[in-house]
């Protein structure tokens, strides 16, 4: 006796509806052979071996279409499956691409947008901040990227040895200059944390802020993008490090949710965001 439709169901994972689609598409014979003590389709040796056969084509892309032309004795089966391949490395860059532009944005907190409505079209825009709103393009940033996860979860006074040791191996190839201006930003947001009791809208802690933007815009924006670095984009920009993103989770650790919360009150403040 051969195989019933149960045992490929619970061995191949392929149900009743897929054989039917198989034998419709001429993949398995539709010559059916009855098992006498229940009427119903058994399947051969040869039969689960094409079966088989087929699923894993299918696993790796191939269409019902393309396997049928597979079982024609002079198909180029070489030729198939190295188009199949160049197909999947396609879509894994393609893949790649989008997972590290999202990665980012949920790194960041920030949604890449247009200045204005209707000045680049859709599909040019999402293409190109594929290409530069990735964090992934910059090698020196790679081993910072992939150290945040780990800090994200771990509060500043429960670092270990270990996590400092991996910490400094992630900013060893960071220029040390711009190292330092991270480090100064970092201070400045401290001074405002410490200056919590005073509210957010305080002159002073409005100050401080705007040192923190005069900071970023003359030392950490690019000359072209300088005078589009308003308060108000400093704030777009800037409020995600203390609210919603990966880099905020590193920061509640490190300042507490409460002082993120009012450090992005205050820049929000600043920036008339």
């Amino acid at each position: 006796m051969g195989y019933s439709v149960k045992w490929v169901l619970e061995n191949l994972g392929i149900t009743r509806d897929m054989l039917r689609y198989y034998e419709k598409e001429k993949l398995i014979s539709v010559d059916e052979t009855r098992n006498p003590s229940n009427k119903y389709r058994d399947y051969s040796d040869e039969d689960i071996e094409r079966i088989w056969g087929i699923k894993l084509l299918i696993s790796i892309g191939f269409t019902a279409k393309e396997i049928r032309a597979i079982v024609d004795e002079e198909f180029d089966f070489y030729g198939a499956i190295s188009q199949k391949v160049e197909d999947l490395e396609k879509r894994y860059n393609e893949i790649t691409t989008s997972l590290e532009f999202a990665k980012t944005i949920k790194i960041t907190g920030c949604v890449p947008t247009v200045n204005q409505i209707g000045s680049i079209k859709f599909n040019d825009f999402i293409g190109y901040c594929k290409d530069n709103w990735n964090i992934y393009s910059d090698p020196q940033m790679i081993p910072i990227v992939e150290s945040i996860d780990d800090f994200s979860s771990v509060r500043e006074d429960n670092l270990n040895a270990d996590n400092v040791k991996k910490l400094l191996k992630a900013f060893e190839g960071m220029d040390p200059t711009e190292f330092a201006h991270y480090q100064t930003i970092d201070g400045y947001f401290r001074v405002v944390s410490d200056m919590k009791k005073l509210g957010f809208d305080d002159p002073m802690v409005q100050k401080i802020v705007s040192l923190v933007h005069e900071y970023m815009s003359n030392n950490m924006i690019s000359l072209e993008y300088r005078e589009k670095f308003t308060p108000l984009c400093f704030a777009e920009r800037t409020i995600p490090m203390f609210l919603e993103s990966e880099i905020a989770k590193i920061n509640e650790n490190k300042f507490g949710k409460d002082c993120c919360l009012f450090i992005a009150k205050a820049i929000a403040c600043y920036g008339k965001y």
